[in-house]
């Protein structure tokens, strides 16, 4: 049996697991708010909702990395039978990193009060920021290639 099938049963898996998990903290948290007569679940107390959520937090996490592994162990096996590709990743990874970096340039960092009492620090208000910058940057990006692609497709036929 090829890996490629194999990882393909394991991310099936995973996809059956998390609508387990899913299904399982939804009905928690909805049964917590209805014993705490609350109509919104950011109303429930912590101290009250954190026992009941946190175990199938932690499993989603643990499958959250089983599903990265599998992911890269997937990439490189592919990679690896086709060294051709590397130079496209290599050059997709470059692109961004590039992306990242311009986006940090232009992030500003301030210190932001939170709601919740704390303060947000300079350094994380600019990583928020470059997130941000970065998510236009490739949304704008891939709206302006599928406009290329259907153009170029119109003028094709």
């Amino acid at each position: 049996m090829k890996i490629s099938k194999i990882l393909s049963y394991i991310v099936l898996g995973i996809g059956v697991l998390g609508l387990i998990l899913w299904y399982v903290m939804s009905s928690s948290i909805g049964n917590l708010m209805v014993e705490n007569g609350v109509s919104e679940a950011r109303e429930l107390p912590l101290e009250i909702a954190e026992p009941s959520v946190t175990p199938l937090y932690s499993l989603t996490l643990v499958i959250f990395v089983i599903a990265i592994i599998a992911t890269l162990i997937a990439v490189f096996s592919t990679l690896a039978k086709n060294p051709a590709g590397l130079k496209n990743a290599a050059i997709g990874i470059i692109a961004f990193i590039v992306v990242v970096g311009l986006g940090y340039a232009l992030a500003d960092g301030v210190d932001t009060p939170l709601k919740d009492g704390k303060m947000l620090s300079e350094s994380g208000s600019k990583w928020v920021g470059t997130g941000l910058y970065a998510f236009y940057v490739l949304a704008a990006a891939a709206v302006g290639l599928m406009f290329l692609s259907g153009i170029k497709k119109l003028i094709g036929k």
